[in-house]
């Protein structure tokens, strides 16, 4: 009889945990918080609750989107630039890319908008032979640029500083206006086959 119950009872410890093990996991299951990574594209994971109300991440209006677009030569441009001093009248290309520049002036960068309130970095080939930026490297301070954003009225800039610097320098694209509008043409040196330099010209609003 002693026997028996020890056998019963050695049965009972080694069932045991074999029919408690997977209760306990299937109710890690039920209570475990579900996890949702699709919520808020870009977001980090957050646990699911019916109570909270998860919005989109507002986005900043990109003032270049409420600039018409005008067609030149197949390209975007945003508007056109106008220095009298070098006889020169260009459509500004959109955005920068190796053919567009082969066409005409481009749009590279700005801190709050093509031509508005900021800085406007405007590039350009010097070809050395008149066409494009060739002859920017005629420039005096004081000689006057005009830009024209597509149906707008065209800002007249001042040129206020003259420079060469590196082609990787854009140390000055971020410069303080104090709110106003200010330009910044870009093109190489006329030296361009000895040097990777840029000429920078800079103009404000007066």
């Amino acid at each position: 009889m002693i026997k028996f119950l020890k056998n019963k009872r050695g049965i009972a410890v080694t069932l045991f945990p074999i029919m408690v093990l997977p209760i306990i996991y299937i109710s890690t299951l039920v209570t475990e918080p579900i996890i949702d990574v699709g919520i808020n594209k870009g977001s980090i994971s957050m646990e699911y609750d019916h109570n909270i109300v998860v919005t989109p991440p507002v986005e900043e209006k990109n003032p270049d989107e409420e600039i018409p677009i005008v067609k030149y030569e197949g390209y975007d441009t945003f508007g056109e630039l106008r220095i009298p001093a070098i006889n020169l009248n260009q459509k500004v290309i959109s955005s920068v890319t190796a053919d567009a520049i082969e066409i005409s002036s481009a749009y590279l960068y700005s801190t709050d908008g093509f031509n508005r309130p900021g800085n406007t970095v405007i590039i350009g080939h010097n070809y050395k032979n008149g066409e494009l930026f060739s002859n920017v490297t005629k420039l005096k301070i004081g000689d006057k640029i005009y830009l024209k954003t597509n149906g707008q009225d065209e800002i007249e800039y001042t040129i206020y500083k003259i420079f060469e610097t590196s082609s990787s320098d854009a140390s000055f694209y971020n410069r303080d206006t104090q709110g106003k509008r200010e330009i910044t043409l870009s093109t190489c040196t006329d030296d361009v086959e000895v040097t990777d330099n840029r000429l920078i010209i800079l103009g404000k609003e007066e």
